[in-house]
């Protein structure tokens, strides 16, 4: 019976796989991106980055890497927040603030 580790191990290695498929300099230039809107605004999600402008990948997929290493770096937290994605038949977002 899988345990919850077994799950985490499962999505850490699919998002490693995302990241590492994804062109290292659109990787580069998204951490810019949230670094830059996430000393313009509150709070947000990644629904807003796309609407804000973000250039989509390839595999937008990548986006969710680039969010954990720009929390990673104290550029943003999560606040705990969810709210439902327009774009993801309204799976939950976490939302983001800048530090």
């Amino acid at each position: 019976m899988p345990t919850n580790l077994d799950a985490q191990k499962t999505r850490d290695a699919a998002i490693a796989q995302v990241d590492a498929n994804a062109d290292d300099k659109w990787k580069r230039y998204a951490l810019g991106f949230v670094a830059e809107v996430s000393g313009a605004l509150d709070d947000f999600t990644t629904d807003d980055l796309w609407d804000l402008g973000l250039i989509k990948p390839r595999e937008p997929r990548a986006l969710g890497p680039v969010m954990r290493r720009a929390a990673k770096r104290g550029l943003i937290a999560t606040t705990g927040e969810f709210r439902k994605s327009r774009y993801r038949n309204c799976a939950p977002l976490p939302v983001w603030a800048s530090v």
